[in-house]
This record gives structure tokens, sequence and C-alpha cells, in this order.
């Protein structure tokens, strides 16, 4: 490996040599290209900080309320359980620590962006170990096409945190197995229990790894050695606390996943559904694909030959980067359920990487200007476009959205209220149930944007809410709100609390420059007992 990588570096040393002074002549792409050549690393440490900082500021600036997710993070990660009925817990811990430390609700928008950056700088570190340097900058640059690095970057929740221990767990494996350390092996172990802290899916990456393990000649090898062992000890001892939970709970997240997955009702539905779940993922990554094609089309001259070809590096890389896809395929097929999209969120961040070790991207001065032109367009397009549309959508249509919610006017206005009522503080807040309006953001929002800070009573329902006391809420009281076509209090809410009594409702402006339809919220007392 060392002398193929000599080799490789020396003959992209004089592709430098012969196109710099050209590309200087160019203008300031040219330079820009020059300096990517020279200084790779660099380069990709201005593209993530960029990266960083536009994704961060941007969604401040142009969202009036917090993103859905962002408003349930902080809501629920206060309440620092070992798992909940929806999802592991270390995103909303994450979310929750920041909040504590700087004491700004906007302190969420950093860690959305700041786990995209981090997964694809472990890319840029796998990228380094397996090609040359400016085909591994292409692979991490390409990231910036897929939808779930730019877009979905904003709103920070479980898969962020899973794409990083995602390519943590690819990179740590890879060291393991090319390595050999102990130490590496353990690293794995550790990433990949940090996964399954963050959310399920994982288990897609981890029977790929597994798949590996079992197949690939080179690392069935490793059998022979402690490594998988102790990968599998280490992985085993981090994720022990919400295994136990898992097991204690009914494994109430599987509930909420089998909620959500459609199942297939007729036969054709078997196919029908892993087609859908592929066109999802081809659009979200189709800017990349494009991206990646500007120096794979055929037709221009190239230098770089392929690194370790027919080797275990080619290969780990192609599995991991496709295989978590073909699994989560394949088990979709069996049990008849479409996947949703966003499950391809930690997916693809190994794929350019796969391609550009497969195929032989052109070198050409010519075609690095397109990439390089293509790359700008897609670094500052997307920003544009999500500005654009978050300020110019409620010029064209009425269509309620989060980030236009009336968050803190509503917090602020029944705090208020209840404190008027009662004199005490606000302690419990309960939304409907699930799918019978989205009262549960209403309540969420009261939860974050309250000066009181009350704790949620997940969707009206106590057995969903274990941090949540029954005696001591009777004695405080609560304050249940839900959005539905009629003012009646939903029949879940009813149920467990009985001596609610519903106030007239709130109408209350939406954030939004052109004045569309306002929130209507309903809202019920339930009065303290002391």
């Amino acid at each position: 490996m060392p002398h193929i990588m000599a080799n490789h570096m020396s003959e992209f040393n004089k592709i430098h040599d012969a196109v710099e002074p050209r590309a200087a002549a160019e203008g300031t792409l040219g330079a820009a290209i020059g300096f990517a050549r020279r200084r790779p690393e660099a380069t990709i440490a201005v593209v993530l900080g960029i990266h960083l900082v536009v994704w961060m500021f941007l969604p401040i600036l142009v969202s009036a309320n917090l993103q859905l997710d962002l408003v349930e993070d902080l809501a629920l990660g206060k309440e620092w359980q070992l798992g909940y009925w929806k999802h592991p817990p270390l995103p909303w811990w994450v979310a929750d620590l920041a909040y504590r430390v700087v004491g700004d609700v906007h302190i969420v928008y950093l860690l959305g962006p700041l786990s995209a950056v981090v997964c694809m700088y472990i890319v840029w570190r796998l990228a380094r170990e397996v090609v040359e340097p400016v085909p591994a900058m292409v692979a991490v640059l390409a990231l910036e096409g897929i939808h779930f690095y730019n877009f979905s970057v904003v709103k920070f929740a479980h898969d962020h945190t899973l794409m990083v221990f995602w390519a943590l767990s690819a990179f740590f494996m890879y060291r393991a197995v090319s390595r050999g350390r102990l130490g590496d092996w353990m690293l794995a172990g550790a990433s990949l229990a940090g996964c399954f802290w963050s959310k399920y899916t994982a288990f897609a990456l981890a029977a790929t790894l597994g798949l590996i393990l079992l197949f690939d000649p080179v690392a069935r090898r490793t059998w022979r050695t402690p490594g998988p062992y102790l990968m599998a000890a280490t992985f085993f001892i981090v994720v022990a606390p919400n295994l136990w939970w898992l097991v204690d709970s009914g494994f109430l997240p599987f509930r909420y996943v089998n909620a959500r997955a459609v199942a297939a009702t007729h036969w054709y539905q078997y196919l029908t559904f892993p087609l859908i779940w592929t066109a999802s993922q081809l659009l979200a990554t189709l800017p990349a694909i494009g991206l990646l094609a500007i120096l794979l089309y055929p037709g221009g001259a190239s230098t770089m030959k392929p690194v370790d070809a027919g080797g275990f590096a080619r290969r780990y890389v192609t599995a991991v980067a496709l295989g978590p896809f073909l699994v989560t395929t394949a088990v979709a097929f069996v049990l008849g359920r479409q996947p949703i999209a966003m499950w391809g969120f930690a997916l693809w961040s190994f794929a350019p990487l796969a391609v550009l070790m497969w195929l032989r991207p052109v070198t050409e001065l010519r075609r690095l200007r397109r990439f390089a032109g293509g790359f700008v367009a897609v670094f500052i397009g997307f920003p544009l476009i999500y500005a654009a549309v978050e300020i110019g959508e409620p010029f064209v249509r009425d269509r309620p959205k989060a980030t236009q919610f009336p968050g803190r006017l509503l917090a602020e206005t029944i705090t208020r209220q209840w404190r008027a009522m009662t004199g005490l503080p606000l302690s419990y807040v309960g939304g409907a149930e699930f799918g019978m309006g989205p009262g549960e953001f209403a309540a969420n929002n009261i939860a974050v944007y309250s000066p009181d800070r009350p704790h949620v009573v997940v969707h009206g329902d106590p057995r969903l809410s274990p941090w949540i006391d029954m005696a001591d809420l009777d004695r405080r009281g609560a304050v249940l709100v839900w959005q539905a076509a009629t003012p009646a209090l939903p029949d879940n809410l009813l149920i467990t609390f009985p001596r609610a009594q519903v106030q007239p409702p709130l109408i209350l402006p939406r954030q939004t420059l052109y004045p569309r339809a306002p929130e209507i919220i309903y809202y019920a007392f339930v009065p303290p007992r002391l």
C-alpha cells in the first residue's frame, strides 16, 4: 500500500506542476483549483468551516420559530431517560446539555451542521487511508450535494448523531482489520454502540459489518485474533443500559416504528415499496451524482490509476457504502413495509468515495473547472434556495410550518393565564394523542418557550412519560393543548384528565411576512389540588 500511494502522489504532483500555471492564469476559479490541489486538507477545513457557519446561522436568521425536531429535542431531552417511547436518548441528551451550557434555545441550530461537518471529516480521514488527497477531497466535496447534508441538516435529531457514529464505526472497523490494533477494535465497538444509542436503524450498518467479517477473505482472518470478540464485548458493555431499558419497556420504540412504516395491503406493494424507497434515495443524492458525473463522464484524460484494485480497501468501502441500503431494502421487501425516506440519512456518506475507488475520474483542468463550478453552485445555491423558501413560501401558498408557528407567543400567553388563575408556575403540559392533530408540537413549544419550562406529558399519556408523577401533577395541575377541527377535548385527554376545564381558544398570527391564516389552539386547564 505505501508504494502504491507514493506512485500516485508522484503522478498527481506531475499533473499539478503542469496545470498550476494555467490554473492561476484562468481567474479565481482556476486559482481555487490550484490551491485545492496543493493543499487539499486546508481546502476541506475551509469548506467545512463555511458549511458549519452558513447552515447554523441561516435558519436562525430566516426562521421565526424552532424546527419541529428541535422543539422536541429541548422539550424532552431535559428528562434524561435511558430511552424514550420513539427513539434512543442520545441526541436529546446532547441538545439539553448544549442548552444548559449556553442558555439559549438557538444553540440547537449548531448541532445539526456540526454533526454533518464531523461526519464529513471522518469520511476524509478514511478516504486518506485508501486514496490520494485529490480524490479524497472530491469524495468529501460531493457530499455537499446530498440532501441530508444541506436542507435536512438544520433539524438536529437522531439521524444526525447516527451519521457521526456511523462514520466512526466504519472508520475504526477499517483500521481494525487493516492494522490489527486492539484499540481500533474497541473504538469500533463503542462507535457502533453509539449508533444504537442514536437510532435503531443502525441495525443495517451492524448487519453489514457482520457480513464483511463473515465473508470478506481478509476480514474473516481476524476471527483468529481477539479483535472481533473485543469489539463485541465493548459494544455490549456500552449499549447495555439502553438494551436493558428496551427490554424493560416492552420495546416501545419498535411500536412507534411499526406505526410509522406503512404496511403492504396488496401483493404489488411488496414491489412498489422498495421502488419508492429507492427513488427517494436517488432524489436525495441526485446533485451529488451530478457532481461526480462531471469528473467520471468518459472522454477526457485521466492519470489516476485504481487504488488497491481488487483489494480489501475497495471491497470494504463499497460494502459500507451500499450494504446498509441493500439490507434495509431487503428487510422492507420481506416484511412488506415501506421504509421512510429519512432512514437514508446516514447511508450515503461513503458512496462518493466508493465510486471514486472503482472509476477513474478525469483530471484535466477543463473537467476540474466544471466540477469546481458545479460545487460552487451547490454550495451557494442550496442555502439561497433554503432561505427563499422559508421567507417567500407564504407569498405563494398558505401552508402552516413549524418555523412560522407562534411558539413563544403561545407559551407566554398560556403561562400568563395559568399564573393569573392559579398563582403557581406552570409545571406540566400535555398534547393530543398521536394521530389526533399536531397538539404535541404545541405542547412542546410551551415546554421550550415558557419561562417555567414545564414537563411534557407525551400525547397526554403518562405511560409514554415515565418522568411524570401523576400524584404531583394532580397537586400542581396542568395545561392541555390540541389543534383539531373541533374544540372538544380529545377523548384520550378527557379519560386521563377528567377535571380538565376547556378554555376559550387562542387565535394567534403566524410569523410570516405575508399575512396568512392564523393558528387556532384549543387548550384546557387541569386545576391544581393543593
